[in-house]
């Protein structure tokens, strides 16, 4: 069966990333009439418009341009469920600098047609300075809230068979979206990171599964340059990751991960930079308490599994195989540590 999709496609300042990423969408085995793009322009500087602008005229699907405030992504990829949830049967997010193989939507739509029971199918995300390199098949979150991409770094050949996964890396996601607004979409007070995970624990305590496919493959082209992350950005990771699981997790677990992340949130603020950005996050979880919990009682009015589901999907370790320190991303076969900013927030290194 032919389902209508909708691609949405969050973006910054990749002016020069909309050709290759939008005419890989428009190539892919699926009838264009079934196909439509929503870019989400989180108020680019460059010339993001124009170049929208003039790919609308040549494109063979429909593509449609919205401009908003620089909310970060999360809120992008709401807007993105809410009109696919309207307007399609399912959505695709696609981040603006990956480049979707032409069977990618076959192999992820075949995968969801064969098993009412998966909410987001994903598949081997490779880098695009090496595509043999793999980026993530799938997500690995441990009991801390400490997520990594599974397999980052390895051989993209090793991955043959499909597996079941906690979350999927939304650089390339298929969803269908009722799942995914049932559980509440994502959470819109992350701005960046982490909120994967989020939802995926969510979805799973709703009774959801996730999975990737080996035949849908998408290339990240991230660039081999790896800059440090900004500070506000190290912020928003820690408090997302202790807010995921204060939503999420029912007594005793709740108990437990709330007292060794202050412990370890304590012990990384000291032992780590930026430090202040950390003590932040802790505070800011703090005095967002009560809001938290009420996030929290929505999830939890969600569940239909108890917590042992979805801890069969943690990993074993609790700490990811190799730390970022500092950077934006690991460094991987290819890559290479600089100089530069982190160009995910706008120049004044505000949301």
């Amino acid at each position: 069966m032919n389902a209508a999709i909708l691609y949405v496609v969050p973006t910054f300042n990749r002016a020069g990333d909309m050709a290759r990423t939008l005419g890989a969408i428009a190539a892919q085995d699926w009838p264009d009439a079934l196909k439509s793009i929503l870019v989400i322009d989180n108020s680019s500087t460059d010339n993001t418009s124009a170049v929208l602008a003039e790919l609308a005229q040549t494109l063979p699907c429909r593509m449609e341009h919205l401009r908003k405030a620089p909310e970060g992504p999360t809120v992008a990829r709401n807007i993105g469920l809410r009109r696919g949830a309207a307007s399609a049967s399912l959505v695709a997010l696609v981040d603006s600098d990956v480049e979707l193989d032409p069977g990618w939507t076959r192999a992820t739509v075949a995968a969801l047609e064969a098993d009412p029971g998966l909410a987001q199918v994903g598949g081997k995300l490779v880098f695009g300075h090496d595509p043999a390199v793999l980026n993530s098949y799938g997500g690995v979150s441990g009991f801390l809230g400490l997520a990594w991409d599974r397999g980052e770094g390895g051989d993209a050949a090793d991955e043959t068979a499909p597996r079941d996964a906690l979350w999927i890396n939304t650089a390339a996601v298929m969803l269908r979206p009722g799942p995914a607004l049932a559980v509440g979409g994502f959470d819109e007070a992350f701005f960046y990171g982490y909120e994967e995970p989020d939802l995926g624990l969510r979805l799973a305590i709703a009774g959801w599964r996730a999975r990737v496919v080996p035949d849908a493959v998408a290339l990240h082209h991230a660039g081999v340059r790896v800059v440090a992350g900004h500070p506000e950005l190290v912020f928003h990771y820690t408090k997302n990751r202790i807010r995921m699981g204060l939503k999420c997790w029912a007594p005793p677990l709740l108990a437990g991960f709330a007292a060794l992340n202050l412990l370890y949130g304590l012990a990384d603020a000291l032992l780590h930079a930026p430090r202040r950005a950390r003590m932040r996050a802790l505070w800011w979880n703090v005095i967002h308490l009560r809001d938290t919990w009420r996030h929290r009682r929505l999830a939890q009015a969600a569940r239909t599994v108890p917590d042992n589901v979805p801890r069969a999907l943690l990993s074993p370790h609790w700490l990811p195989p190799t730390r970022l320190r500092g950077h934006r991303r690991r460094l991987v076969r290819g890559s290479v540590f600089g100089a530069g900013t982190d160009d995910r927030l706008p120049a004044d290194g505000k949301p």
